[in-house]
């Protein structure tokens, strides 16, 4: 993984299920020939409009530096020089979405009028959410988080109308935007998750370039989304639902939803479940934490105040119930249990290893105020339609 690298050595070409669809990693800053090169992809879909969905927390004016303000003026300016823009979609109206959507993540806007593109760009649930209803659509994503680089990005989606499977047309990533504002640690989770469960041939060079301040050139995060692009899509080829093999992406996942915590916790946790269980020896516990120290992410769970009964947090109840979990035999090896990656989990044993904690009463309120204010449904420009959808993350 080089900290510098031309843009060919970071181009992937997907294939999962049996969909194909190229992402284009871009490293660089907002410039010029990024502009025209996307501008030549948009041209080459043959739309004769465009919808560009984006997400409420990013006004029009665009605040310089930010990741989806680059990303959002970027794409614009490169469907203005696109000739192949004729007429101005149709101005949907946009229901709110909230900012914890279950999945699946229902369609922010209606399906697209036949001629039209969709450009999706934002965070993880936007993308999916975008996927969801640009139907047979040309869809081209931007991703604008670094977790939405590494995971959302990467996928296709089963159309149940259509009975196939839908990829998009482009994945454009571009981290070096990222560079302007340090990438949230939590942002990580998929890197540590793929080092950890899918490639840990990679632990030692991405250990190396972890940095606990969060920052990173934009060299070195656009290796890390390549990493992630390779990871995903070697785990998804042959499972594109996930629920083979490929349901080592979600290690760790459920027990930090289960505990309203942040992802990484849940990797750290799920060591710790796997040594207790004997099915995880100590340098692979050990791999756990070092990792998330690297990336300046917590390495102990405090205890908290349990609570019980009809009257306690749903992920209390979870919990008492018992879960089925990812575990891991060894470092890129899942523990197999007659025939699937999911391994039932007693409650004792996860009172066990997680202290009993209250869900972060401020991170939830933060969360839910997000992206509440009125905003307007969408906002024509002069060839582009753009649909403003609530903050999703």
């Amino acid at each position: 993984m080089p900290d510098s690298a031309a843009p060919s050595e970071l181009d992937r070409e997907v294939r999962i299920g049996p969909c194909h669809f190229p992402v284009r990693i871009r490293a660089g800053r907002a410039g010029r020939t990024a502009r025209e090169e996307l501008s030549r992809a948009f041209a080459a879909l043959g739309a004769r409009r465009f919808l560009v969905i984006t997400e409420g927390r990013a006004p029009l004016g665009l605040r310089a530096d930010d990741p989806l303000g680059d990303a959002l003026a970027e794409v614009l300016a490169a469907l203005e020089s696109t000739e192949s823009v004729r007429a101005p979609a149709p101005t949907p109206e946009l229901a709110p979405v909230p900012t914890r959507v279950p999945a699946p993540v229902p369609a922010p806007v209606p399906a697209p009028a036949r001629g039209t593109a969709v450009v999706a760009v934002g965070g993880s649930r936007l993308l999916r959410a975008a996927a969801q209803a640009a139907g047979a659509a040309p869809l081209v994503l931007v991703p604008t988080t670094l977790t939405a680089m590494c995971d959302a990005a990467v996928a296709v989606h089963w159309d149940a109308d259509a009975g196939c499977f839908r990829a998009p047309a482009l994945v454009w990533s571009r981290p070096g935007l990222l560079r302007a504002a340090p990438a949230e640690r939590s942002g990580l989770y998929p890197l540590l998750r793929n080092v950890l469960a899918v490639c840990p041939y990679h632990f030692d060079s991405v250990a190396a370039r972890l940095r606990a301040a969060g920052r990173y050139e934009p060299a070195t995060l656009a290796g890390f989304v390549a990493l992630c692009v390779d990871a995903r899509s070697a785990v998804l080829d042959d499972d594109p639902l996930g629920r083979g093999r490929g349901a080592v992406l979600e290690y760790g996942t459920p027990l930090a939803r289960a505990a309203g915590a942040p992802p990484e916790l849940g990797l750290l946790v799920a060591g710790r479940l796997a040594g207790r269980l004997g099915l995880l020896d100590a340098d692979g516990r050990r791999a756990h934490r070092e990792l998330l120290a690297r990336a300046g992410l917590p390495t102990a769970v405090l205890p908290g105040h349990r609570a019980t009964g009809p009257g306690a947090p749903e992920w209390v109840r979870d919990l008492e119930a018992g879960l089925e979990l990812v575990l891991l035999d060894a470092l890129g090896q899942p523990h197999c249990t007659n025939g699937s990656l999911l391994t039932p989990v007693r409650a004792a044993d996860l009172r066990a290893v997680l202290p009993w904690t209250q869900a972060p009463a401020q991170a939830q309120a933060q969360g839910q105020g997000q992206g509440q204010g009125p905003l307007p449904a969408a906002i024509p420009l002069a060839r582009v339609t753009v649909a403003v959808a609530q903050a999703m993350g």
